[in-house]
């Protein structure tokens, strides 16, 4: 027997006495909101680092560090490669691989050098690196041996070769020791990660380090010293200082005798370190802020920006007598300004107090993964022949480097 279907009656609600039908009422649609763009940068290179480093640290967060290292922690990698990413390959390529070395270990000398896995998540991936030259970032990379810092200036990323990458795996273990033992007090490079990028089948090996000149002060001078005397000038197109302009300008390294034997120390120990490694050719990397001319800059700079808010006042009607002047900062109020850096940086001191003519100097060694191989012992045969066996070149036997190297230090710390 087949059931009659109920007749489904229409609502109907009265307006003024008259039926009408019943009005849906519609949905309220939220507005569209887009989504913040993260992993942005102008070069591909620099949005696929950014993308890895985030996902290195975040997965590394479920990552205890165990209290003894083994041999297969500083063999270990991790690998992400990815294919048909869901990101604008404007900025950010589709196909991509991100490779971590080492990750333990390194997380484990971030954290003996003080430096917190958020501020170096932040650092490195929520704001685009920039590179060393701003010119051309393609040419930067194909180069070699270049670098590009963090936003905020505290990392610096060197893109290098694999042969120096092999060679950093064979010294890693010693070097991880050799700062366990030095409990961080030590002028080498703070390294804190090493990775490979492959984009657009290219590959890209890095090495994040911690900046020498992080703080926040302007550098009026940059000093790149060996100890050689031979090709060792600035030039139109490497205007940085080297060893012939210090001498010559005959700058000192003012910090104090206590201080000078401390340093001296550290020195002494990494060198012999390096020695011992058979590396050579490295340099300090030294940096002179002027204390009085840095005032004089701020200055200027208060001035200025003082003229154009006058400007801006009258033009709204304001008086800008009401207002507060900036007074800037005294000599002392700028050393414990720049004290509070100093052991979060570990590169920066200060001239002697008995210095009329204040300074702060930001230093540390560099370039410390050159072998003396084959290629360098030819190097050494061909300068001697040029210039003689007396001359001071840079390429040398690392005995004879290290010790040379020393004695310049010697002279220039007082």
């Amino acid at each position: 027997m087949l059931k009659k279907k109920k007749k489904s009656k229409k609502k109907t609600f009265v307006r003024n006495g008259d039926d009408m039908p019943e009005v849906k009422k519609q949905k309220k649609r939220k507005a569209f909101k887009m989504k913040k763009k993260v992993f942005r940068a102008s070069d591909p290179l620099l949005s696929v680092f950014m993308w890895g480093v985030h996902q290195s640290v975040e997965q590394l967060t479920h990552c205890t560090i165990p209290p003894l290292l083994l041999d297969t922690d500083f063999k270990a990698s991790s690998k992400i490669s990815i294919d048909n990413y869901n990101f604008n390959s404007d900025n950010m390529v589709s196909k991509f691989k991100f490779k971590e070395y080492c990750p333990l270990v390194f997380k484990n000398l971030r954290e003996r050098f003080g430096v917190k896995e958020a501020l170096f998540n932040q650092a490195l991936s929520s704001c685009e690196p920039y590179f060393e030259n701003q010119g051309d970032a393609v040419k930067e990379k194909e180069r070699g041996h270049k670098y590009f810092f963090s936003k905020d200036n505290k990392f610096v990323v060197k893109i290098f070769h694999s042969e120096e990458v092999e060679f950093m795996h064979s010294i890693l273990n010693l070097y991880y020791n050799y700062a366990v033992e030095k409990g961080g007090e030590t002028l080498l490079p703070q390294y804190l990660a090493m990775y490979k990028i492959t984009v657009a089948g290219m590959e890209y090996h890095m090495i994040v380090m911690k900046n020498v000149f992080a703080v926040n002060l302007k550098i009026h001078k940059k000093y790149d010293l060996k100890g050689s005397k031979v090709d060792r000038a600035a030039t139109d197109k490497d205007p940085t200082l080297k060893d012939c302009d210090f001498l010559n300008g005959e700058m000192k390294i003012r910090v104090g005798e206590e201080k000078r034997k401390q340093i001296l120390s550290m020195l002494e120990s990494d060198v012999q370190f390096l020695s011992q490694l058979k590396i050579m050719d490295y340099s300090l990397l030294l940096g002179v802020h002027n204390v009085a001319k840095g005032l004089e800059e701020e200055r200027e700079l208060n001035d200025y920006n003082d003229e154009n808010s006058s400007s801006d006042d009258l033009l709204d009607g304001e008086d800008s007598n009401n207002k507060d002047s900036d007074v800037p900062m005294d000599i002392e109020e700028e050393d414990d300004e720049v004290e509070d850096q100093i052991y979060e940086n570990g590169y920066t001191y200060f001239s002697d107090e008995s210095v009329d003519d204040k300074e702060v100097y930001c230093f540390g060694l560099i370039d410390v993964l050159t072998k003396y191989n084959a290629t360098k012992r030819a190097a050494h045969t061909a300068k001697t022949m040029k210039h003689g066996s007396g001359a001071e070149i840079s390429t040398v036997r690392p005995e004879s480097y290290s010790k040379r190297f020393m004695e310049f230090m010697s002279n220039a710390f007082v």
